[in-house]
């Protein structure tokens, strides 16, 4: 039963992609906006949970601006979605007129990073359209691999792995992240992570985000420790124009061992997690507010957990 429907499942995400595709790019993103808008109104429980995390990131700003903030979030994904179905399509001299890289935090910043030799390791988060950013800079003559966990539906995975590996990118499935990542630095390949997402307490450290512990991996830091691999922190952040964004390369990490690993591992995770953190800031409705992201903390708490109002009176 399951796997008839994945099957239907995936029929329907294949009909709808293919529908966006060949619909004008304003109205798909006009269809986009309305299905996104509607799903704000009916999905409550990603509503509560982003809210608490606005609360937490910003909590000098109103309840009028989170909610602003949080529907333009999902209207966000909305786009996404009209730029995933174009995906197979993009082609090099479109990707450079949408998708340039930033001024002066751009391609530089990366090529100082190859210049060593050793490989590439990024980190970005899931801000803007993710999806599209290994494709824009694959399209510029830097295709790369990066670590995802493969879809609970067989058949949405195998068409999604298709769009990710188009022009020379490679996807790694996360639970034999650290070998084909080793293996592929090795050969002076190039390593992408997402790294703003929570996780269980034995896979990773505690560093701030927003002025809160937030359970993030540790694995890019100690990759780049044992392997001298240089660390960029990379994302596709919207520019004023419509379906128009700009690539965006902060200056190479050099990991540098010291006498405390666990130590190390702590100093640049939380290094990485600040880049995440200025760009969230600078495009607040650009990052998935829904997710759970400090729910894993030092002391055991949760902060979305429901209260018992009854209990407690």
């Amino acid at each position: 039963m399951k796997q008839v429907l994945d099957w239907v499942v995936y029929l329907l995400v294949r009909g709808f992609f293919l529908t966006l595709r060949l619909m004008p790019a304003a109205l798909a993103r006009v269809l986009c906006s309305l299905i996104a808008l509607a799903i704000y109104m009916v999905d409550s429980k990603h509503r509560r949970i982003g809210m608490i995390n606005l609360s937490i990131a910003f909590p000098d700003k109103d309840a009028l601006w989170k909610k602003r903030v949080l529907r333009r979030s999902f209207l966000r994904q909305g786009e996404q979605a009209v730029e995933l179905s174009r995906l197979p399509a993009l082609k090099p001299e479109e990707a450079r007129a949408r998708m340039p890289y930033e001024e002066g935090r751009g391609l530089e910043n990366y090529l100082r990073a190859r210049e060593r030799g050793r490989g590439v390791l990024f980190v970005t988060a899931h801000v803007g359209p993710w999806e599209v950013l290994p494709a824009a800079h694959a399209l510029s003559g830097y295709p790369l691999s990066f670590v995802v966990r493969p879809l609970d539906n067989q058949y949405l995975d195998r068409w999604l792995v298709r769009r990710r590996c188009r022009w020379g990118n490679q996807v790694i499935n996360k639970y034999v992240a650290v070998r084909r990542t080793m293996k592929t630095l090795s050969q002076k390949g190039d390593v992408g992570f997402l790294i703003d997402q929570n996780i269980q307490e034995k896979e990773g450290v505690y560093v701030p985000l927003f002025g809160r512990p937030a359970c993030t991996t540790f694995s890019v830091a100690a990759l780049a420790r044992r392997t001298g691999a240089p660390v960029v922190a990379g994302f596709i952040c919207p520019d004023a124009r419509p379906g128009r964004y700009r690539i965006r390369f902060y200056p190479p990490i050099e990991v540098v061992p010291g006498a405390d690993e666990t130590k190390d591992l702590i100093e640049y995770t939380a290094r990485f997690n600040q880049y995440v953190e200025e760009v969230i800031r600078e495009f607040p409705d650009c990052w998935l507010w829904g997710h759970r992201r400090f729910q894993t903390q030092p002391d055991g708490s949760n902060p979305y957990e429901e209260k018992d109002e009854r209990r407690e009176g």
